[in-house]
Order: C-alpha cells, then sequence, then structure tokens
C-alpha cells in the first residue's frame, strides 16, 4: 500500500454523474517510489497496462495476457555508473548490445477472462481443506477502499493524502457533496 497519493478528478467531466469520470493519481510508497494510475470512463478503447519499474529490472504487463520480464546483470546504478560518454550514446541510438545488459523473457497467458478470479477461489477452497496461505485475504479488501477513499479525499481538498487519513474529513467532505447534489441523505 501506498503511504499518500495526490490525486486529480473530473466529477461528471464527460457522463452526467456525480462520480469520477476521469481519475489521475500519483502514489507515493516511501523511499522516492511512485506510482501512477489513470482511468476513465470515457476511454472507449482503453488501455490495460501494468509496469513495475525496479533496480534490477522491469515487469509490464498488456492486455493483461502479455507479461515482460526484463532483468539488468547487474543493478541499475552500476551499470549507469560503468557507461562513459560513448555507451550512452550507443544507447540511445539503439547501438548496444543488449545482452551485455540485460535479458528478457515474455511470458503469454491464454485467458485474462477469469483466471485469476478462478485461481482466488481456488486457493480459498485450498485453505479451506489444507490451510494452504490465502493469496487475497478479505481483510485486505478494505486496503482498496482506503486507497479510493484517500484518492477522492485528495480530489476534493486538492492537496497530498496520507492513507491514514482523518476520516472525519473524509465525512465531512463526502456529506458536503451528497448534500450539494440533493438526492440523498448525508451519512454518518
Amino acid at each position: 500500500m501506498p503511504k499518500s497519493v495526490y490525486s486529480k478528478v473530473a466529477y461528471g467531466f464527460r457522463r452526467d454523474i456525480a462520480v469520477e469520470d476521469e481519475v489521475t493519481a500519483v502514489v507515493d510508497y516511501g523511499d522516492g517510489a511512485t506510482g501512477v494510475f489513470v482511468t476513465a470512463t470515457h476511454d472507449l478503447v482503453g488501455t490495460d497496462r501494468f509496469e513495475i519499474l525496479g533496480d534490477q529490472g522491469k515487469i509490464v504487463v498488456e492486455n493483461s495476457k502479455v507479461a515482460t520480464v526484463t532483468r539488468l546483470i547487474k543493478p541499475e546504478r552500476e551499470l549507469s555508473d560503468g557507461m562513459d560518454m560513448e555507451d550512452v550514446r550507443k544507447l540511445f541510438m539503439g547501438e548496444l548490445k543488449s545482452e551485455d545488459y540485460y535479458t528478457t523473457e515474455v511470458i503469454e497467458f491464454e485467458s485474462v477472462w477469469g483466471g485469476q478470479h478462478a485461481g482466488v477461489l481456488e486457493n480459498f477452497a485450498a485453505n479451506i481443506l489444507d490451510g494452504t496461505p490465502l493469496l487475497a485475504p478479505g481483510s485486505d479488501g478494505i486496503k482498496g477502499v482506503r486507497l479510493a477513499n484517500a484518492i477522492h479525499l485528495s480530489s476534493w481538498t486538492g492537496r497530498e493524502v496520507p492513507l491514514d487519513f482523518d476520516e472525519e474529513e473524509y465525512m465531512r467532505e463526502l456529506n458536503k457533496r451528497i448534500s450539494e447534489e440533493g438526492k440523498f441523505a448525508e451519512r454518518s
């Protein structure tokens, strides 16, 4: 889970809805690690891409079906420190031999639809039958809700919000929006 989030959210921007229809969130995990989440209801084509960049490589998952795993032969900092200007020129011109710096593995999955859910259900059954540790314990679900609430609070206040945000402030801001819409009772 990230430590904090800063978000820009559009409400009713492209759809006649009171909730978010466009979200850009920058999350901070601490120690310089960040992430970006972008989604929009009006993106008919969509982009299904998940990318993780680390000190020793990169993982890119596209269309929930193909994972490209790139492993550096040394940590990035060591590789960078060992390069001279000619190496940098070759890098940017695509002239370096990739095998001197990294290996790449492509993993393809047969079907993206339902496979993840089936795996979680199989794991749940195995937990009941033989105590196999759960991949997705129900108690972890609150983390996603908390992140979504922090994204909303950040967009409402225009500031970066820690994940341990003040729940009373969140409720005040939520009720302000409920009151402005005038269709539902405020929450307590």
